[in-house]
C-alpha cells in the first residue's frame, strides 16, 4: 500500500519527458517494463494527474506512445501518463493485473501524483483490462475510459462511482459494438453516472483513439475521486472494498455476490444483499449528517447503528432460498475499531484439484482441463483455445484458477459436431489450431459428436446459437467449483 508519508515526501526525480522505466512486481519479484511520460507541468511542484493506459493484443508498452498522440495531448492537458507492459497478451489477469496496481504505486514514489485524480483508458483488449481492473480496484481510480473493449458481465456494477467514458466504433469487425452496448444498457439501468459514444468509420483502428483523446482528457479533468460517495457497490467472487462498503464473505461461493448501499438524505441505507453471508460499513466514511440516528435497512431487516466510528459488521443468519427457514433474512450487528479480514476462498482439494496442481506443475494444464471439462459436461470431445489457458508460475491456487482462462469471453457451450466441423476450428485471434480431446484424427468420421468448447470458438460454427446450448456463464468458475470441493 502507499502511505501518506510516501506521497508527501515524494521528490520530483523525473524531468518531463518520455522515460523507460522499471519496477519490481509485488507478484512474482521479477522486473518489469512501463514507459512514463512526464508533462513541463511537473515543474510547477504541484501534484499531478495520471492515467494509466492499458495496450492491446499483441504490441508493448510502447505501442500508445508510438501509434497515438497521447504525449502530446497529456502535455496539453497537464496529466502523467503511464504505459504498462503488463505480460503481453495475459489479457490483465492474474500478475498482469497486479502489475498494473505496482505502476501507480512505482509512479506515486517517483512523482507528486493527486491520489484523487488517478485515471485508466485502454483500447481492445486494454479496453477489457480497463474494465476488469477498474472494477477490480474501484478505490483506486477517480474514472475509466474503455475503448472498444469486451463486455464486462456481471462486474458493471462496480463502476458506480467509476464515471466510465465507453467508446466504440458501430464497424468493428474484432470486437462487436455489442460488447459496449451491453454494459451502457446496464449502467442506465443501474443508475451508474456515464458517458458513450458510439463512432462511425474507425472499424478497430488505432486512429479513434487519438481523435478521441481530448474528449477523454476532458472528461478525466472533470471528474475527480468522490471523497464521500452517495453510493457503493460491489459485484465479487471474493472478498473487495469500495470506500465505505466491504464484502467479507459469500453465501455460496464462488458464485457471484453483489452489495448496493445508498445513503439517502433522511439518514437511512438502504441495502441490497445478493449472496452475501458477510460485510461492513465504515462509519465515520459513511456520507450522512453529523447527529442524525443512521437507520440501515436491508431487505426488510432494519436497525440503528449506535456507533460513530470503527466499522459495522453485518452477518446473514437464514436464506430465503433455503428449503428449511421461511420469511426474510435476519442479520446480526457488531462493532469493530478495524476492518475485518475477509474470508479465505476454498483451498484447492480432492482428485480435480489434486491433477490439476499436477497438471501446472508439469506444464500440461490446458489438456488436463480439457479432459475435466469433457467428463463433467458428459461430452465426447472438449475443444479448447489452448493460448488461452495461463497460470503465473508458482503453486496453483483457488486465486490464479480464478483467472486461468484469460480471455473475458468464459461462456462454455455444449453443441453437436461433426468432425469437418470440428477440424475446421481455428484459435481465436492467434488463428492457431485449438486443442481437441481426444485428438481429432482420432474422432469418427461419419456422426455428429457432443463437444464442449468456450462461446469464443463456438461462434465459429453457422448458426451456432441456435445449435448450442450454454452450460456454463464462466469456465473459472466451473474450474474452481470442481477443484475446491472434493470431486
Amino acid at each position: 500500500m502507499i502511505s501518506a508519508a510516501m506521497v508527501s515526501g515524494a521528490a520530483f526525480a523525473l524531468e518531463s519527458g518520455d522515460h523507460a522505466l522499471q519496477f519490481v512486481s509485488s507478484e512474482d519479484g521479477t522486473t518489469q517494463p512501463y514507459r512514463l511520460y512526464v508533462p513541463s507541468a511537473v515543474a510547477n511542484q504541484t501534484s499531478l494527474p495520471l492515467v494509466v493506459v492499458l495496450h492491446g493484443w499483441g504490441v508493448d508498452e510502447i505501442a500508445w506512445f508510438k501509434f497515438t498522440p497521447v504525449k502530446r495531448i497529456a502535455e496539453e492537458f497537464g496529466f502523467v501518463v503511464a504505459a504498462p507492459y503488463a505480460r503481453g497478451n495475459w489479457w490483465y489477469r492474474g500478475p498482469a493485473e497486479h502489475d498494473i496496481v505496482d505502476v501507480v504505486e512505482d509512479v506515486r514514489k517517483r512523482l507528486r501524483i493527486d491520489p484523487d485524480r488517478i485515471y485508466l483508458a485502454g483500447h481492445s483488449m486494454g479496453g477489457w483490462g480497463t474494465w476488469w481492473i477498474g472494477s477490480r480496484h474501484p478505490n483506486l481510480f477517480a474514472a475509466i475510459a474503455p475503448m472498444s473493449g469486451f463486455d464486462p458481465q456481471d462486474f458493471v456494477l462496480n463502476c458506480v462511482n467509476l464515471a466510465p467514458f465507453v467508446i466504440h466504433d458501430q464497424l468493428d469487425d474484432i470486437v462487436p459494438v455489442s460488447f459496449s452496448r451491453r454494459p451502457v444498457q446496464r449502467m442506465a439501468e443501474l443508475g451508474i453516472s456515464h458517458q458513450y459514444r458510439e463512432e462511425i468509420g474507425y472499424g478497430h483502428a488505432s486512429r479513434m483513439i487519438g481523435e478521441n483523446l481530448p474528449r477523454v482528457f476532458e472528461w478525466f479533468r472533470a471528474h475527480p475521486r468522490v471523497g464521500r460517495p452517495q453510493r457503493c457497490a460491489i459485484a465479487t467472487r471474493v472478498g473487495q472494498r469500495n470506500r465505505w462498503l466491504a464484502l467479507l464473505k459469500t453465501e455460496t461461493w464462488p458464485k457471484l455476490a453483489r452489495l448496493d448501499a445508498v445513503a439517502e438524505k433522511n439518514g437511512h441505507i438502504r441495502i441490497n444483499a445478493d449472496n452475501v453471508a458477510s460485510f461492513a460499513l465504515h462509519v465515520s466514511e459513511l456520507p450522512t449528517s453529523s447527529g442524525v440516528p443512521l437507520r440501515i435497512a436491508i431487505g426488510d431487516w432494519q436497525t440503528t447503528l449506535s456507533a460513530t466510528k470503527g466499522w459495522a459488521v453485518f452477518e446473514a443468519h437464514g436464506a430465503m432460498d433455503s428449503p428449511k427457514r421461511s420469511g426474510p433474512k435476519q442479520w446480526s450487528l457488531a462493532y469493530q475499531q478495524t476492518l475485518p479480514q475477509q474470508a479465505p476462498v476454498p483451498a484447492i482439494h480432492g482428485k480435480i484439484g489434486t491433477r490439476l496442481r499436477e497438471a501446472h506443475a508439469n506444464g500440461t494444464l490446458a489438456l488436463v482441463v480439457a479432459e475435466i471439462l469433457r467428463a463433467y459436461f458428459h461430452a465426447e470431445v472438449c475443444v479448447l483455445d489452448s493460448d488461452k489457458i495461463r497460470v503465473a508460475a508458482g503453486e496453483l491456487t483457488t486465486q490464479k484458477l480464478l483467472d486461468a482462462w484469460v480471455h473475458p469471453v468464459e461462456r462454455l457451450a455444449r453443441i453437436k459436431l461433426t468432425r469437418e466441423e470440428i477440424l475446421g476450428l481455428n484459435e481465436s485471434i492467434s488463428k492457431g489450431k485449438p486443442l481437441v480431446v481426444p485428438p481429432a484424427e482420432s474422432l469418427p468420421k461419419r456422426r455428429k459428436l457432443t463437444v464442449i468448447l468456450p462461446t469464443l470458438l463456438a461462434a465459429q460454427i453457422p448458426d451456432w446459437e441456435k445449435r448450442a446450448e450454454i452450460v456454463s456463464d464462466s469456465l473459472n468458475e466451473t474450474l474452481c467449483e470442481l477443484a475446491t470441493r472434493g470431486r
